[in-house]
């Protein structure tokens, strides 16, 4: 019933029946908090599965907890568990929920609760589980990277939204939202200090009227706190050299030519970079990174560094003189030596690891930073050449793809490739070429969302599932227990 499916799963005898009065028992000393939070969630889940009375009794290590209670403990958690590992342990007498550290626990949580859920599904027309066939369950992810890219620049997303899908993340125990915040076509994210990002960059004419909308700082971190509680790190993205047409538009001096221009609407890559031969532009990016970090506690920075127009720094006197002041033969070497710039001052003032797009990694990537691949090649080459590397080849996860033929064939464009479940399901984030002493390399993946042609939620959840599921168990699973057949088994349980 578990999805992502654990590494072990073993039936035992017998079964554990759900009493009237139900207690529910944080015993979690490496966390306490952690304990209480999840022994709230879980409550609530058995709460409604039985209809049973369930309350919350703390316990202590080396005092057996009465029969019928469901215990959350650190007590005898196996040492290879890791940070993200759990010990599901289903008796006549009561269930154990085992782990090491907050994470683990929290994931032993989500796996159990789709336990109930899938039982209680079971049941049929009865409406009231009371019972659990009796199991050990021992479970760790493969990967400790896991997650999914949201574009949120392109279309905005409520607040509300993105609460809801954090909460399918974290069922599926993915742990990482990658926000792409800016764009051409919109400026997401409040910076005090640059006002105009969002009183200008935030909006556009879409053919109806004035469309878009930011998020306010407070919201900022109140969805990072959100996020943190179900143990998801929110990883922002503020896209660099290139696709930056709303920020121009609030502030058309940090262009080449300084011209004034307008957000947009159309897709592409577009004239909207940044002048690489003023010093002004990062400045204003050093001031812009500095809110940004103070608005995301995580480790991770990403600085985008993909796609960008060609020509634009060619025909500027003052990128010109940069190129020729620097040694650099072409706008390729100056869009790396950009980067480079920016990422210097992420990891020595900032403190935090940067990340970039594949698409720097021909001129050898950038000491220290993180290679985000989405290119069949990327992955490998950035291993091999020492980088960690973060594989989300577009042919496998891209979930903006249509997942069949007839999926929105009117809206979207030739070059998307269908992307259908089982393709999903099958996808290996270490690429299938690459020695095996590189594979620490990588990191994990990403499943990405970008948002052209995803103008609402309905169409978010539409392209997400099932796929997601699927993309879930390919990151957290070890191949040897993936298949297919059983995932749609327990697909179907899950999805009602």
């Amino acid at each position: 019933m578990i999805i992502p499916k654990p590494l072990r799963f073993t039936p035992a005898p017998g079964t554990f029946a759900f009493r009237p009065n139900v207690a529910v028992v944080p015993a979690f000393h490496a966390d306490p908090a952690c304990a209480w939070f999840v022994a709230d969630e879980l409550s609530q889940k058995i709460r409604v599965a039985t209809g049973c009375f369930v309350t919350n009794r703390a316990g202590n290590h080396g005092q057996a907890a009465a029969p019928g209670s469901v215990v959350l403990t650190d007590e005898g958690a196996p040492s290879d568990l890791g940070q993200e590992g759990y010990r599901i342990e289903i008796t006549p007498e009561r269930v154990t929920l085992r782990a090491a550290a907050p994470a683990g626990l929290f994931y032993a949580y989500q796996s159990f609760a789709q336990l109930i859920q899938g039982h209680a599904a079971a049941n049929g027309d009865t409406g009231r589980l009371t019972e659990l066939p009796c199991a050990q369950v021992y479970d760790k992810p493969r990967f400790g990277w896991r997650g999914l890219m949201l574009d949120s620049a392109r279309h905005y997303q409520p607040i509300e939204q993105i609460i809801r899908l954090i909460d399918r993340l974290a069922a599926l125990k993915l742990n990482r939202l990658h926000w792409h915040l800016t764009e051409d076509q919109g400026w997401r994210l409040e910076i005090l200090g640059y006002p105009k990002l969002t009183g200008v960059g935030a909006w556009r004419n879409n053919g109806k009227g004035r469309y878009g909308g930011f998020y306010t700082q407070e919201q900022v971190r109140d969805i990072v706190a959100y996020a943190r509680s179900r143990h998801i790190t929110v990883v922002p993205e503020i896209e660099m050299p290139g696709h930056n047409l709303a920020a121009l538009a609030a502030y058309p001096e940090l262009a080449c030519n300084g011209a004034s221009t307008e957000v947009t609407g159309k897709w592409g890559i577009l004239d909207g970079v940044y002048c690489a031969g003023k010093e002004q532009t990062f400045r204003f990016l050093e001031d812009v990174l500095g809110e940004v970090a103070e608005l995301f506690p995580g480790p991770y920075m990403h600085l985008g560094g993909d796609e960008r127009k060609k020509g634009l720094w060619d025909s500027c006197p003052r990128c010109t003189e940069v190129r020729k002041a620097h040694g650099l033969a072409e706008e390729s070497d100056l869009q790396k030596w950009f980067m480079q710039r920016v990422s210097g001052r992420v990891h020595e003032s900032l403190l935090r690891r940067s990340i970039s797009w594949g698409d720097n990694i021909d001129k050898g990537g950038i000491d220290g930073q993180i290679v985000h691949g989405w290119l069949p090649e990327q992955t490998a080459k950035a291993a091999r050449q020492g980088h960690d590397t973060i594989n989300s080849t577009h042919e496998w996860v891209y979930l903006d793809y249509p997942q069949n033929a007839e999926d929105h064939a009117d809206r979207k464009p030739d070059w998307m490739i269908v992307l259908p479940l089982e393709k999903v399901y099958a996808f290996d984030p270490i690429p299938q070429n690459l020695e095996p002493q590189f594979h620490h390399h990588v990191l994990g993946s990403e499943a990405t969302l970008w948002s052209e042609y995803i103008p609402d939620e309905a169409e978010m959840y539409h392209q997400l599932f099932p796929r997601l599921y699927a993309f879930s168990e390919a990151v957290w699973s070890d191949p040897g227990v993936r298949d297919f057949a059983d995932f749609k088994r327990r697909l179907s349980v899950l999805q009602g």
